[in-house]
This record gives structure tokens, C-alpha cells and sequence, in this order.
């Protein structure tokens, strides 16, 4: 049986400076394995280069509203890229700091290693903003793959659970996404949700998903933790599969 040997990222001491204002959590999960670049669209572009391009689109959204880019707070998890690993690329930064990082693909999709590691990430953050005794809204997770995940079976099954606990417990949502992705991929990303949908991604439409995203987050950051806020429609760039 597969024991999470992950360690906990170790608490630290975080300067929030004179900025106390209420955090709205988001990690992204990105795939940055060899099969983002595969060509896609009439332009023929890669998925990598389009994510790229959509993650610059996020970054001037974000610091297009005061509100967003003093309370979004966003941490960055990479699964295969360069060092073909699941691992922390960006820790937790406030999207007024924050600066667009340019991707390159390669190896596999350890994504249960990521998804551990996400979750390991906000548990940490959740303690911090606790302990300096500013609130946060309920921390959102991206998950974004092309493919199916290379864990073993094992660490697969764990990240599944510890993703439908932390969900149940109200310690963060899961938003389940597949890049241009089949039943099969559609399927295993399911697992990790029991809240949304897993909804699939047309790669030549990055974009787009960065605009819904940066405006879904500007929202949220303006609620109260706990309340229920409307987002805006997926349709301009997400399939639901039924």
C-alpha cells in the first residue's frame, strides 16, 4: 500500500506586510509534459506555446483589478517539464507580484505526485494566513493535463483520496481539466472531483480559459469567505462531458 512520504512543506515566516486584506487561494496543476507540444489549431501552434501565451493573458487580467492583485494569491505546480518531476515552480505569490513564467515541455504526467504536493501546499498557506488572522475564501485548485497520469497505481489511488477528503472537509474545490483529452483521460480526471465536472479544454482556446479564470477569481476575491458567488459561463472554452 502506498504511503504518502511527501513531506509537508515546511511552515515558514511569511511577511504579509501592511497588506492584510483577505487572500483568494488558487494553485495551478500544470502539465508540462513532452505531449504539450504536439501542434494544434489552424495556426498550428503548440499546446505549450498556447498556454504561455494564455498564463501572459492571466497576469495582465489580474493586475487589471486593485482588488484581484492585492487579494489573488496563486502558487504554480509543474508535473514532468524540464526536470521531468512533479514540483513547485512558483510558491505562493500575490498575483500584484506575480509575473508570468515561460514553460518548456518534457517527460511524463506524474499528476498524483502533483495533486499531493497542491494539497500539501495549501495546508500550509491555510495555516499561515490563520496564524497573521487574515481570511481567505475557499482555495481553488487547476488541474490541467493533456494525458493520462504516470503515477504508479498507488500514488494515483492516494492523491484520489486525498483529494475527495480535502474537498469533503471544505479545504479546498477541485477543477478538474483536460487538454484535448479522450474518455479515458476525461474519465481518470473525474476522480479527483466530487464537487465539478472534469470539462475539457480545446487547447487553441488557452486564452479564453485565462480570461474566465482571472475573471472568476476577481469575483471571488470581492465575496465574503463562505458566501456563494456567480461565475461566468465555461462555454467559451469548456466542454462538460456528459
Amino acid at each position: 500500500m502506498y504511503q504518502n512520504t511527501q513531506p509537508m512543506p515546511a511552515l515558514r515566516e511569511i511577511d504579509y506586510g501592511n497588506n492584510v486584506a483577505q487572500r483568494t487561494l488558487c494553485v495551478l496543476v500544470l502539465d508540462l509534459s513532452g505531449s504539450m507540444a504536439i501542434h494544434s489549431g489552424n495556426d498550428d501552434k503548440r499546446r505549450i506555446d498556447m498556454l504561455n501565451e494564455g498564463i501572459k493573458v492571466f497576469y495582465e487580467e489580474l493586475l487589471r483589478d486593485e482588488t484581484a492583485r492585492n487579494r489573488v494569491r496563486l502558487a504554480i505546480v509543474i508535473v514532468g517539464g524540464v526536470n521531468d518531476t512533479a514540483e513547485l515552480m512558483m510558491d505562493w505569490t500575490d498575483a500584484v507580484d506575480f509575473f508570468p513564467i515561460t514553460f518548456r515541455e518534457n517527460g511524463m504526467t506524474p499528476l498524483g505526485q502533483g495533486m499531493l504536493l497542491a494539497l500539501n501546499l495549501i495546508e500550509q498557506e491555510r495555516i499561515n494566513l490563520r496564524d497573521n488572522g487574515i481570511s481567505y475564501t475557499r482555495p481553488w485548485v487547476m488541474a490541467m493535463t493533456d494525458g493520462l497520469p504516470t503515477d504508479s497505481m498507488d500514488v494515483w489511488q492516494a492523491a484520489v483520496q486525498q483529494c475527495q477528503l480535502a474537498e469533503q472537509n471544505g479545504q479546498c474545490i477541485i477543477y478538474p481539466i483536460g487538454i484535448d483529452a479522450g474518455i479515458q483521460e476525461m474519465s481518470m480526471l473525474q476522480q479527483l472531483s466530487g464537487l465539478t465536472p472534469a470539462v475539457e479544454l480545446n487547447s487553441v482556446k488557452f486564452v479564453e480559459f485565462f480570461v474566465w479564470l482571472s475573471a472568476s477569481l476577481k469575483t471571488l476575491s470581492q465575496s465574503a469567505p463562505g458566501e456563494t458567488v456567480q461565475l461566468g459561463s465555461i462555454s467559451p472554452w469548456a466542454t462538460v462531458r456528459g
